[in-house]
């Protein structure tokens, strides 16, 4: 009886810690590139006329650029959402690269695509 039980904690024991502790994948973070003067001739970069919209609720909020016929792109990197926060209420056309994958938090809800604005001109 006392072998069964010893036996009953050592399995016990020994599985426990694979089902306590994720050994699932990471999402590797890249180093995000400077945009320079070469961006401008790629064939992913467009223009877009829209407006910069802030979605979701505080503390989980997202930029995103709305165009005027309502597609809905979001902005990476995160470190241009405060730059672009300002920029709120105004009519603008921007210059984006358009990224081929969805990144940030953005990508999971605005689904015309994920942009890198290069630069903007407020039109009104």
């Amino acid at each position: 009886m006392k072998l069964s039980r010893v036996a009953i904690l050592i399995i016990i024991f020994t599985v426990l810690p694979f089902n306590v502790f994720s050994f699932g994948r990471r999402e590797k973070r890249t180093a995000v590139n400077t945009v320079t003067e070469n961006t401008m001739e790629t064939e992913n970069t467009v223009k877009i006329r829209g407006t910069v919209r802030i979605f979701g609720n505080t503390p989980h909020t997202f930029v995103g650029i709305v165009s005027e016929d309502g597609e809905e792109y979001a902005v990476y990197p995160p470190e241009m959402e405060e730059e672009l926060r300002r920029l709120q209420g105004h009519l603008i056309e921007f210059i984006v690269l358009l990224l081929d994958e969805p990144r940030g938090q953005g990508s999971l809800f605005l689904r015309s695509g994920t942009v890198t604005p290069i630069s903007w001109e407020i039109i009104q």
